[in-house]
C-alpha cells in the first residue's frame, strides 16, 4: 500500500494538469475502487487536490519541506558542482536513490540533453548509471537484494555481473559505467555520506573520448571532495 501511495504521489508530482481517477488506475493496473480509497484519503490529508475530476499535488507535501528547513543533501552545494565542472570541463551532478531509480537533484553542464533529464527528474535505472552502482555498493544488503530482485526484465542480465563487481567498487571509492545508460556518454560516481551514511552520489559524466584515459584520476578526484565535503559538514543554511 505504500509504495502505491508513492506511486500515485509521484504521478501527481509529474503531471502539470492532474490525472484522473481513471488515469491513475490505469497507470498503477488496479481497480478503479482501490485506488479511489487511496486518492480519497491523501485529498482528506492534503496530499493531493482535486480540481475538476482531476488531482494535482496538493500543499502537504511542500509544508513537510518547509518544517524540515533543509534541502534533502546538505553537505553539497551548488558551488561545489561548479568547481568540479570549471576543474575538469565535465558535467557534474549530485543523484540519489528513489524507490530504486536514480534521481538527479543537482548539476552544472553544458549539455541540454542532460540538462532535460536533471531538470525533470526523470528516473534512470540504478544498474545502468554510475551513481545508482554506487549506492547500490554502499548499500544495506537487504534493500540491495531487494532492488535487485525487483529488476526489470532489461536490467536482469546486469545484476550477477554487477554483484561480482561490488567489492572493487568499495574498495575503490568510485563506481564507472561505460555506454550502460547511453552509448556515448561514460561517468564515475562517488558516495556522499552523512553520519556515516550514503545518502546520494556525486559523479562526472562525458564522452568516451572526454573521459577514457581519464577514469581512475576522476574517481579518485570525486571520492576526495567528497570526503571532504562530509568533513566539513552540512550547510547551515
Amino acid at each position: 500500500m505504500i509504495a502505491r501511495v508513492a506511486e500515485i504521489l509521484e504521478l501527481a508530482a509529474r503531471e502539470s494538469e492532474g490525472v484522473s481517477l481513471t488515469e491513475f488506475a490505469q497507470r498503477l493496473s488496479a481497480p478503479v475502487s482501490s485506488v479511489q480509497s487511496l486518492v480519497n484519503g491523501l485529498v482528506d490529508t492534503g496530499y493531493l487536490s482535486k480540481s475538476a475530476r482531476k488531482y494535482v499535488l496538493g500543499p502537504a507535501p511542500y509544508v513537510l519541506h518547509l518544517i524540515a528547513r533543509r534541502p534533502p543533501i546538505s553537505v553539497v552545494k551548488h558551488s561545489d558542482l561548479e568547481a568540479l565542472h570549471e576543474a575538469t570541463g565535465l558535467t557534474a551532478y549530485l543523484g540519489i536513490n528513489l524507490a530504486g531509480r536514480a534521481i538527479y537533484l543537482d548539476h552544472v553542464t553544458g549539455d541540454p540533453a542532460f540538462a532535460y533529464v536533471a531538470e525533470t527528474h526523470a528516473p534512470r535505472p540504478l544498474l545502468r548509471t554510475a551513481v545508482g552502482r554506487v549506492l547500490l555498493a554502499n548499500m544495506d544488503k537487504r534493500l540491495l537484494f531487494d532492488i535487485l530482485r525487483n529488476a526489470d526484465a532489461r536490467e536482469q542480465p546486469l545484476v550477477e555481473p554487477f554483484l561480482q563487481d561490488i567489492p572493487a567498487i568499495r574498495e575503490a571509492g568510485y563506481a564507472v559505467t561505460r555506454g550502460l545508460a547511453a552509448s556515448d556518454h561514460w561517468a564515475v560516481a562517488a558516495p556522499i555520506r552523512e553520519n556515516g551514511i550514503t545518502v546520494a552520489a556525486v559523479a562526472l559524466t562525458g564522452t568516451p573520448e572526454e573521459m577514457k584515459d581519464d577514469l581512475d584520476r576522476l574517481g579518485a578526484l570525486l571520492r576526495d571532495r567528497a570526503q571532504e565535503w562530509t568533513k566539513r559538514g552540512p550547510d547551515p543554511s
